[in-house]
């Protein structure tokens, strides 16, 4: 027979184990966010020499906010100073990770996990110009108009680690959109397709925009059989005509793009 003192070690050991289970499930991330690409301005990492395009000589900081990151209301940068951002005028960049060129670059705060068909970061932090070279370039009809930079989404969250029922945001940071027509299709967990529009930024060459709306909970997460969140969602930017646009990062999150304004 085990003696007390065993007994009451084993009891105590048992006791320690199971606070240090409850202790771990409490400190489990709650979800924020999801986001293909990352929030690194386009990839620009200096912001000393970048302007944005206006014409005459005067110049103006792509980065008018001097926070060293562009971002929405600000402007990808005339790289030839010409007084345009536009295809056949020097302006094209590639800023893309070794990761965003594997089409890998993913992140999330509060998932269980990522799923292998996310992707899409191979169409962020580049030009997608008519006149980009077309090395590693993200589908197979190279830089030539159309570039209709397609994304997926596929992760699982804890079940406690969102209230369900949660409203979640759709954003996405991208600029030089000028030319019409353009539009977001947004295909949801049930294979319906959800259309956003887009307001071109007219005279403003250059304008990063933020397009955010709002989605149910249920239009993006199903029950899984183990009884967490697990969400499937498809994006295409749709610009027939524009030979010149660019991304940053597309993501789901718990919260809107504070300058992006929600629309429907």
């Amino acid at each position: 027979m085990k003696s007390a003192q065993g007994r009451w070690a084993m009891r105590a050991c048992a006791t320690a184990f199971a606070a240090t289970l409850s202790a771990a499930a409490a400190q489990a991330e709650p979800f924020d966010y999801v986001r293909i690409g990352d929030n690194d301005g386009f990839g620009f990492a200096n912001m000393a020499h970048l302007v944005r395009a206006v014409p005459g000589p005067e110049t103006f900081p792509a980065d008018s906010d001097g926070d060293g990151r562009l971002g929405e209301n600000e402007f990808l940068p005339d790289l030839n100073r010409d007084g345009g951002v536009a295809v056949m005028s020097q302006d094209n960049f590639d800023n893309r990770s070794a990761d965003e060129i594997a089409d890998a670059e993913r992140s999330c705060v509060g998932c269980l996990s990522i799923g292998d068909r996310t992707r899409g970061s191979i169409w962020t932090d580049l030009s997608l110009s008519a006149s980009a070279p077309p090395d590693n370039w993200p589908d197979a009809d190279g830089p030539q108009t159309p570039n209709n930079a397609v994304f997926v989404f596929e992760f699982t969250v804890g079940r406690d680690d969102i209230p369900e029922h949660s409203p979640i945001f759709f954003n996405l940071v991208f600029g030089d959109y000028d030319i019409d027509p353009a539009l977001i299709g947004v295909q949801l967990r049930d294979r319906t397709v959800r259309t956003l529009s887009l307001a071109n930024q007219g005279p403003l060459d250059g304008l990063i925009q933020g397009r955010s709306t709002v989605l149910e909970f249920d239009e993006v997460f199903a029950e899984d059989e183990d009884g967490n969140w697990a969400a499937l969602l498809g994006v295409v930017f749709f610009a027939p005509n524009d030979p010149y646009t660019a991304f940053d990062y597309v993501e789901l999150s718990r919260f809107e793009l504070v300058t992006a304004g929600l629309a429907p």
